[in-house]
C-alpha cells in the first residue's frame, strides 16, 4: 500500500513539474517542405533555448494548445489531426484522419471543450470528437461562398461560445483573386447555429471586412476598455489594398483598417498587436518579394527592425510582454529570432537554431494586448483552478459568484458528454466547493482523461478542466 501511494505521489509531482517547466515554454513547428515536419519546444526567456525535436508532424500543419493538449492540424492532403500530450513527454495520444479532400486549417474549442475545425477545400465547418477520433458533426458553409461554391475558411478565434471563422472567398479559376471583401463567419457552438451579423439583410450575413482575403490568425485585444478582434487582409497580391481590419465582436461590424498594407510596406503575411499602436507584422515587398519585418507605432510610416532576404519570415509570436518572436527561414542562417517589444531591438545577434526551418508557432496561450475591463462581480461566476491537478481521483473546485445563488455544476467529456452534476448552492459570502470525485452519475469510475467541470448560473457560465490519473 505505501509502495503504491509512493507511486502515485511520484507521478503527480512530476506531471505538475511538466505544468511548471512549460510555464515558460512555447512550440514551433519546422519542416523544409517535404513530406513531413518536426516539433520543437523553446523557451520565451533569454537566452532563448530550443529543444531537440520532439514529434513528427504532417509538413504543413498548424498547432493549437488547449487544457494541457496540444492539437496539431495536418493541412493540404495530410487532412488529419495528431493530439499530443507535453506532460507525458510530448507523447501522441490519438491521430485520425479529418476526411479526404478537406484541406482542414485551424482548430478551436468551445467552453464544454467541443472541438471544431474549418476546411479550405470544402464548404464544411467540422465538429470532432478528439476522444473517439472522429468527425462528430458538419455544418455547411455554402451559403457564405462565392461564385465557385468554396467560401475557403481558414484560421478561427473562440470567444466564450462564440466561433470567428476568416472566410477568404477567392476565384480559384483566376489565381485565388479575391472576388470582394472578405468576411468572418460567426457561429453559436452551444447552438449549433450561424449568427446573422446583419439582419437588416436577407439570408445569414457574415461579418464584411474592410479589405479582401483575410489571411492571418485573428486576434483579441482590448481598444479602449473594449474588446476588438483584428485579423489581418492581404487583397490582391501585389496591390498594397490590404491592412489589419479592427472588429467589434458585439456589434458584429468592421470598424475600419487600423493600419494599412501601404503604411507597412507591403503584402501583409502575419502580424501581432502587443499594444493598440504597437503592431508588429511581416510584410512582402510587392516588387522584390523580399520579406521584412516591420513595427507601427500609429502614424503614416513603418520601422523595420529586420529586412529580409528572400520571401524568409513565415511566423510571428507575442509572449503577452515584451518579447516578440520571429521564424526565419533564411537559408543558412535559419532559425528562432527575438526581439524587445517595447524597444524594437533584436534580443539576440544570431538565430537560435531549429533543426529543419521554422515556419509556425503553438503558444501557450493566445495573449491579449490590453485586457477588455471585467465584467461587473454581480453577473459573473468564477471557478477556481482545482487541486490537486491532476487528481486520482478528487479534486476540489472553489466556485464564487453572487451570494446565496443556486448553480448547477456539470462534469463533462470532451465530446461535451455530461456525466455527473449536482445543483450547489452558494453561500452568504457567494462562495462554495465543488469536488469532483472521479465517478459518474451512477457511481461509476470513470476512465483517466481531461475532463471540464461546467458552472452554469443565472449570471453566467465558467468551467475548468481537471486530468484524472489511474
Amino acid at each position: 500500500m505505501a509502495s503504491r501511494l509512493r507511486t502515485a505521489s511520484i507521478i503527480l509531482l512530476s506531471a505538475l513539474s511538466a505544468v511548471a517547466a512549460h510555464a515558460q515554454t512555447a512550440w514551433i513547428l519546422t519542416g523544409d517542405y517535404s513530406q513531413f515536419g518536426r516539433l520543437r519546444a523553446y523557451s520565451q526567456t533569454a537566452p532563448f533555448t530550443v529543444s531537440g525535436d520532439l514529434a513528427t508532424t504532417p509538413g504543413d500543419a498548424v498547432g493549437r494548445l488547449h487544457d494541457g493538449r496540444l492539437y496539431v492540424v495536418g493541412r493540404g492532403g495530410a487532412s488529419l489531426l495528431q493530439v499530443y500530450d507535453p506532460q507525458a513527454g510530448m507523447a501522441l495520444v490519438r491521430e485520425f484522419s479529418l476526411g479526404a479532400g478537406r484541406n482542414p486549417q485551424d482548430i478551436a474549442f468551445d467552453t464544454q471543450g467541443r472541438a471544431f475545425v474549418s476546411c479550405y477545400d470544402q464548404a464544411v465547418l467540422l465538429r470532432v470528437d478528439v476522444n473517439a477520433g472522429t468527425v462528430a458533426q458538419t455544418y455547411s458553409t455554402a451559403a457564405f461562398a462565392d461564385a465557385d461554391g468554396l467560401p475557403e475558411t481558414a484560421w478561427m478565434l473562440a470567444r466564450g461560445d462564440r466561433l470567428f471563422i476568416a472566410c477568404q472567398r477567392l476565384d480559384r479559376a483566376n489565381w485565388y483573386t479575391p472576388t470582394g471583401p472578405g468576411a468572418l463567419l460567426v457561429f453559436d457552438m452551444a447552438t449549433g447555429q450561424w449568427i446573422d451579423a446583419n439582419p437588416a439583410l436577407p439570408g445569414t450575413q457574415p461579418i464584411t471586412l474592410a479589405g479582401g482575403n483575410p489571411y492571418t490568425r485573428i486576434e483579441a485585444l482590448g481598444v479602449g476598455g473594449r474588446e476588438r478582434l483584428r485579423v489581418g487582409c492581404v487583397g490582391g497580391y501585389g496591390a498594397l489594398d490590404g491592412g489589419i481590419d479592427e472588429i467589434d465582436p458585439e456589434a458584429l461590424a468592421s470598424l475600419g483598417f487600423v493600419v494599412t498594407e501601404a503604411q507597412l510596406g507591403g503584402d501583409l503575411s502575419a502580424f501581432v498587436s502587443a499594444g493598440p499602436q504597437n503592431v508588429w507584422a511581416i510584410v512582402a515587398d510587392v516588387t522584390t518579394y523580399d520579406t521584412n519585418l516591420v513595427r507601427w507605432q500609429g502614424g503614416p510610416s513603418h520601422t523595420t527592425p529586420r529586412a529580409g532576404s528572400g520571401f524568409v519570415f513565415a511566423d510571428l509570436a507575442w509572449d503577452g510582454g515584451c518579447r516578440v518572436f520571429l521564424a526565419d527561414r533564411t537559408p543558412g542562417a535559419d532559425g528562432l529570432r527575438a526581439f524587445d517589444a517595447c524597444t524594437g531591438a533584436p534580443l539576440n545577434a544570431t538565430p537560435v537554431a531549429t533543426g529543419l526551418p521554422p515556419f509556425s508557432f503553438v503558444m501557450a496561450a493566445d495573449p491579449v494586448a490590453a485586457p477588455a475591463p471585467p465584467a461587473p462581480v454581480a453577473a459573473t461566476l468564477r471557478v477556481g483552478a482545482p487541486f490537486p491537478n491532476p487528481c486520482n481521483p478528487a479534486a476540489r473546485f472553489d466556485v464564487e459568484g453572487p451570494a446565496g445563488q443556486a448553480v448547477d455544476v456539470t462534469v463533462v467529456d470532451l465530446a461535451g458528454r455530461a456525466l455527473a452534476g449536482r445543483r450547489l448552492e452558494l453561500g452568504a459570502g457567494g462562495s462554495g466547493v465543488f469536488t469532483f470525485d472521479g465517478r459518474d452519475a451512477r457511481g461509476r469510475a470513470l476512465p483517466a482523461g481531461v475532463y471540464r467541470v461546467v458552472v452554469r448560473g443565472a449570471t453566467g457560465t465558467a468551467a475548468r478542466s481537471v486530468t484524472l490519473l489511474k
